[in-house]
């Protein structure tokens, strides 16, 4: 994409066969919840987190929270806060304001893309990086850190020691959650967007003399230190059979006779033998508690674990609080099985249908023909994903429909085109490698 003015690219709209003044559908307009607390919505301009950007299909795919919007971009479309040099993918998971205009097809198409950047309006003394941020609280005895994301995130996982303070509830809860005292420093965190420079912003505007903004937020923070949990995740977790690791540290005669439910008995002497046997998955999340839940967690991140966390509740307290608990002797076998995400198919599913076994679905590779060229599944069609919501007709009637690429990034924005025009789909969401011959194989 090329840097050009707005006005250029409006002007330019008409003439690649777009309506200047296009009616908004029921998701023109659309904005993450997360932006109402600080902007209105405005038809033909999405507001929303990047979730994936594809150069080569010319499509933006950006998370509104209710949904996935789908956009194509061409060398014509104008961008703002990103230098030429800059991937668009290298601020995934960050903020991005998108003005489009309606085809004639029914395709949004961008005309200014926005990469979202409050963080400059925060001067450079009042962002911390990680370790200027331990240091600041080491420095500061009475330091309040909290957290500006949203309070089902800050229950998940948050940096030890903060509170919550979701951004989009500044106004309503600071009276309660801010200390009086203005003079005491205050650090506002969240995933490295928006949200924490809101909150120091409004901060500052109270009247607060010494904000801060931790910039790396917890997404930076969990690949170094462990996070802590809630027990109400916990409790949540265990009722719905989420993917965790729940390890009980305490000794195994104690973990025997009563422990959180699902709980696994791993004293900390016998850690390092246990090694071998936590999930091969470093993003696995592996909660901990009991004495030295502590020296345990920091032992999981030098092995490369990313998704640690300690529950601040001891057993103890967590019976009291009526919550659930097992006795008995306890498994000792770590147990991860990964949960997929809504829409794709399981590998094993994947490969009976490419191999003939399930009649009732299809396979449509969505690379462009040059790839698939190189190597496509024999019984797959080759729809590019620019192509695919023009060329449904291609799509065989009353047949279930799996999509693939080799990343799954593209196979994931096909799926969301398909559902916004009313199409079901699904798709494989695992790195595959496809040979000459049609064989492939694909990481389990």
């Amino acid at each position: 994409m090329k840097k050009t003015a707005m006005a250029l690219a409006l002007a330019g709209a008409a003439t690649l066969g777009f309506a200047q003044t296009a009616k908004v559908d029921i998701k023109g307009g659309a904005m993450h919840p997360l932006c109402k607390n600080c902007h209105q919505p405005d038809t033909n301009m999405i507001r929303g987190v990047l979730d994936n950007a594809i150069k080569t299909a010319k499509t933006l795919q950006i998370d509104v929270g209710t949904h996935k919007e789908v956009l194509r971009f061409d060398d014509k479309t104008a961008i703002k806060n990103l230098t030429e040099d800059d991937e668009l993918n290298d601020f995934r998971g960050k903020g991005f304001r998108v003005h489009y205009v309606d085809r004639k097809d029914g395709e949004k198409y961008a005309i200014l893309i926005t990469r979202f950047d409050i963080l400059k309006s925060i001067k450079p003394e009042d962002k911390l990086t990680r370790d200027g941020f331990k240091k600041f609280v080491a420095d500061n005895a009475n330091v309040q850190v909290f957290d500006s994301r949203p309070a089902g995130a800050y229950q998940e996982a948050h940096i030890p020691g903060s509170k919550v303070l979701p951004a989009p509830e500044f106004d309503k809860l600071h009276a309660q959650v801010l200390p009086q005292d203005k003079s005491i420093p205050l650090v506002f965190y969240c995933v490295g967007g928006c949200l924490s420079p809101t909150n120091t912003m409004h901060a500052k505007a109270l009247g607060y003399t010494n904000v801060k903004v931790y910039t790396g937020g917890i997404v930076e923070w969990s690949q170094t230190d462990y996070t802590a949990t809630s027990p109400g995740w916990l409790k949540n977790a265990i009722e719905k059979d989420m993917a965790y690791v729940l390890i009980d540290l305490r000794p195994g005669e104690q973990a025997n006779a009563e422990r959180i439910k699902s709980a696994i008995s791993l004293p900390l002497a016998g850690f390092d033998q246990a090694k071998a046997s936590f999930p091969k998955q470093k993003s696995a999340p592996i909660v901990l508690y009991g004495d030295g839940k502590e020296e345990a967690a920091k032992k999981l991140l030098s092995w490369g674990y990313n998704r640690v966390r300690v529950l601040p509740t001891g057993f103890d307290d967590w019976k009291k609080a009526g919550n659930l608990f097992t006795a008995g002797a306890s498994s000792t076998t770590i147990a991860f099985v990964p949960k997929p995400k809504p829409g794709t198919v399981a590998v094993a599913e994947f490969k009976q249908i490419a191999a003939g076994q399930a009649s009732d679905s299809v396979l449509v590779d969505v690379r462009n023909p040059d790839e698939a060229a190189k190597g496509k599944i024999k019984s797959a069609l080759n729809i590019p994903l620019e192509e695919l919501t023009h060329r449904l007709v291609e799509l065989p009637k009353g047949k279930n429909v799996v999509l693939y690429c080799e990343t799954g990034a593209r196979s994931e924005i096909a799926h969301n085109a398909l559902k916004n025009v009313g199409v079901g789909s699904r798709y494989l969401d695992t790195p595959m490698k496809i040979a000459k011959d049609g064989t492939f194989t694909v990481e389990e």
